[in-house]
């Protein structure tokens, strides 16, 4: 055992970990790296073995989540001097591609204030292209509501707002999906064709016929970008890539020494092109094909096997998280899959048993209701052993399973940590209305944001007044604010004049060269108040989330302001008020919250708990009901893998004859049971 570097929490590396950080720094290394065993602490050791051996140059290292790369900052920022800690890029894609777009900005057509715009921009966006092209609009029309104007729902006669999300979200499943040259050439091949056939659930002459169009959608998209200085955060990676075959980032791969890319399994086509032309062999790739579960967002684990052909290949198979059974039970399920067969290695545990050790166990009910009864006297065995509520988590293949435990666990005042609703803060209309208040400071010519808080609060002020608002602008080629902030606004009724005169006032106070000194805290504030925001929430019905929400907000501008303070030296109010809305349009925070956790397996990855149990393991449920192929199985497979290896001491495998979101229907157990079988200690 070798000593690790100053400031881990762990006394020593293992052999396999050694290996991995001994690596070639001059050849392609793969680090395949199972569940539980150190990995990102094996990382750090990497990253420290690097500035050690070059003293000049860049190490970048790029994580999947912001929170993951927030949390590798800070522990290398407690490990390193100054100076080599100003040699370390930590982040995701996009941050780190979004930064190069930025300092290239003028190259690519944009300016260097150009914003992102979030999800409900970039429908507004599509709709927009959509409904000012008779072709694209007519087109849609025919497939979505039919020839004759005469779909399912008779009053349903034109493209309704739904409809133009569903475009927005096939075309961001397009580009996060195909390779850099379809998208580039508008020639797709059958490969991607039957992966987007798979996503979107259209057969393959419906994909045949959508696809020119949508890849015509997507090219207008990129041109109006330009004319708003707005980038779609699905466009971030496809700029990066051709930024990287123009040459543009050839001086930035020149100053690196290496890079690490982490969970390179959920790496998609337009990332693998940016990683293998800025890191060449200056690389060192960590992942685990086994924890492979992003496909329908565009992860292609099979890239893994690609690279460890011409590469240097260390596993690292020592667990520290679970005990053996526990193990055995997710090597036994994902051997049976063939993808990463040749470079899979069996998880072997660290922790020798004790009392810790709870347990593999199976339960069998009758009805949901009669498991639920079971789970709650198991969690409530657990509490009187002293176990915390926040070490036990309940994961769902799909949310249909929870209903019974979820009324089961609030009948018995259990506290509850359910992080599988859809009402997340960073969607809320006070976060949402907050970063477009922001955005338009920083981009006068972001249309959507503008859009977005006209009338926010309400001040009477609807499309038609917007529709004003820009053709007066464009007579004067100016944007919507630009013209609000010059002498033609005169143009305007007396009366719409006043109704956005506070947006005018508060705009003209941020721009001022001399509040360039005030603190993100404090213009976040300072908008919500002069705008009449807090106060028109305030007067709202049933304004309770919207106060939580407000506190929520205050806290998060001021976790993200000591962040950016921690990086960066002799900043303006623009640059981080710029920082801010990026970072927050590409995150999504889970607020953290005492009790028993309830999660779906995919909300769960890069989680642990001590006690895991696993609801639904019906067949139809999990494996899920739209399995057709080997590889859909294969892909539950690994579901079933990583929702087994969150678990450190018991695991509980739950099954049910009937669920109350089934209905009548009799369910059949899983076959991932039977693939345990022994294994499997105790059935109830």
């Amino acid at each position: 055992m070798i000593l690790k570097w100053k400031g881990d929490s762990m006394a020593t590396y293992n052999q396999e970990q050694q290996q991995l950080i001994d690596a070639s720094l001059t050849h392609k290394v793969v680090g395949v790296a199972g569940a539980g065993t150190g990995k990102t602490t094996t990382i750090l050791g990497r990253t420290q073995r690097i500035l050690k051996e070059f003293n000049t140059g860049k190490v970048v290292l790029i994580t999947f989540t912001r929170m993951a790369a927030n949390d590798m900052r800070q522990r290398l920022m407690r490990q390193l001097n100054e100076k080599d800690a100003r040699r370390v890029t930590v982040g995701t894609f996009h941050s780190i591609i979004g930064q190069l777009i930025r300092e290239n900005a003028v190259d690519i057509g944009l300016q260097p204030s150009f914003s992102i715009i979030d999800e409900n921009s970039t429908n507004v966006m599509y709709q927009s292209i959509i409904e000012n092209n008779d072709t694209y609009y007519d087109l849609f029309t025919e497939w979505f509501i039919g020839p004759e104007g005469n779909p399912i729902d008779p009053k349903h006669t034109k493209l309704l707002k739904k409809d133009f999300k569903k475009f927005s979200d096939a075309i961001s499943t397009m580009v996060n999906t195909s390779y850099p040259n379809e998208l580039m050439t508008g020639q797709f091949g059958a490969e991607t064709k039957n992966r987007l056939s798979k996503i979107w659930g259209y057969p393959p002459e419906m994909i045949d016929a959508l696809l020119p169009t949508y890849h015509a959608i997507f090219k207008d998209s990129l041109a109006l970008g330009r004319e708003t200085n707005t980038v779609n955060y699905d466009h971030i990676l496809f700029i990066g890539y051709l930024m990287t075959k123009s040459g543009m980032l050839d001086s930035y791969s020149d100053s690196i020494v290496h890079m690490i890319v982490d969970e390179y399994q959920d790496t998609n086509l337009l990332q693998d092109a940016f990683v293998r032309a800025v890191g060449g062999n200056k690389l060192t790739i960590v992942g685990d094909v086994d924890q492979a579960i992003y496909e329908f967002r565009g992860g292609k684990a099979e890239l893994i096997d690609e690279h460890a052909k011409e590469a240097e290949v260390v596993n690292l198979t020592l667990n520290y998280r679970s005990f053996q059974p526990i193990l055995d039970i997710g090597n036994t399920i994902i051997q049976k899959n063939e993808s990463g067969k040749d470079i899979r290695q069996p998880l072997r545990a660290n922790r020798e048993f004790g009392e810790e050790f709870g347990g593999i166990l199976q339960t069998h009910a009758l009805f949901d209701k009669q498991e639920s009864d079971h789970i709650i006297s198991r969690i409530k065995f657990l509490m009187s052993k002293g176990v915390s509520t926040n070490d036990i988590a309940i994961l769902v293949r799909s949310r249909m399973s929870i209903a019974s435990i979820n009324m089961a666990l609030q009948k018995n005042k259990i506290p509850i940590n359910d992080t599988t609703k859809f009402a997340d803060f960073m969607k809320s209309d006070v976060m949402r209305d907050t970063l477009n208040f922001i955005k338009i400071f920083t981009n006068p010519k972001d249309i959507y944001a503008f859009m977005g808080i006209l009338d926010r609060p309400k001040r009477g002020l609807g499309a038609k007044a917007i529709q004003t608002l820009q053709e007066n602008a464009a007579n004067h080629t100016l944007s919507v604010v630009e013209y609000l902030l010059s002498e033609h606004i005169t143009e305007l009724k007396p009366a719409m004049r006043k109704k956005v005169q506070s947006f005018v006032d508060v705009y003209q106070t941020l721009i001022d060269p001399n509040n360039q000194h005030m603190s993100l805290p404090d213009m976040v504030a300072y908008v919500l108040k002069e705008t009449g925001y807090v106060e028109w929430v305030n007067g709202l019905k049933n304004n309770e989330t919207h106060k939580r929400n407000f506190e929520i907000l205050k806290g998060m501008v001021a976790d993200f302001t000591k962040e950016y303070d921690e990086q960066h030296e002799n900043y303006t109010l623009f640059d981080i008020a710029n920082a801010f809305t990026f970072e927050m349009t590409s995150s999504i925070r889970q607020e953290d919250k005492d009790g028993v956790t309830i999660a779906t397996i995919h909300g769960s990855k890069g989680l642990e708990w001590k006690h895991v149990i696993i609801l639904g393991m019906e067949q139809e449920n999990f494996p899920g009901n739209k399995v057709v192929d080997d590889a859909d199985m294969e892909s539950e497979r690994r579901l079933m893998y990583v929702a087994v290896t969150r678990a450190k001491d018991s695991l509980w495998l739950c099954q049910s004859d009937h669920r109350i979101t089934y209905g009548e229907q009799e369910l059949t157990p899983s076959q991932f049971l039977d693939e345990a079988g022994e294994l499997i200690v105790k059935k109830l």
